[in-house]
């Protein structure tokens, strides 16, 4: 299926790219979302009507983004009850992360916009990237350290 983007997706393309997707990502995500239109020639003439719009929309997310990446610290620090050979007693997620930085930070961020690179079981350091607006983002270290008994 063919659609028209109305604003940068990672992996996909940028505002105004007319690109393919498989018809179930299209109608099950970026058409709900809004972040899509279908590539038909009502809407191509609609698009270039809105365009202007749309790219100071994203200028401004963008704003907000980048003013909001600028509290966000650059490690965090989790503790967790542990054995003692290290291996902790449940995992620490992306949403583990986010609490504690909105609770220590006071900032309102959402799980869904910190990937951790691979699954945290064990005590260390680990990265992770938190990513707010498509062209905004910061790479966080998460110290995992166990909670002395």
């Amino acid at each position: 299926m063919e659609i028209i983007l109305l604003e940068k997706i990672n992996k996909l393309g940028d505002i105004g790219q007319t690109v393919r997707v498989k018809p179930g990502y299209a109608r099950n995500f970026l058409l709900p979302n809004k972040m899509a239109i279908r590539a038909t020639a009502e809407n191509k003439q609609v698009f270039e009507k809105q365009k202007e719009q749309l790219q100071k929309v994203n200028l401004e997310k963008r704003k907000v983004a980048e003013g909001i990446i600028t509290k966000v610290p650059s490690s965090v620090v989790i503790y967790r009850e542990a054995s003692e050979q290290g291996a902790l007693f449940g995992s620490v997620t992306s949403r583990d992360v986010i609490n504690e930085l909105n609770k220590n930070f006071e900032l309102n961020l959402k799980a869904k916009d910190f990937t951790i690179k691979q699954i945290i079981k064990n005590i260390g350091e680990y990265s992770g990237v938190l990513t707010l607006h498509p062209e905004v983002f910061n790479d966080i270290i998460i110290n995992v350290k166990t909670t002395e008994k």
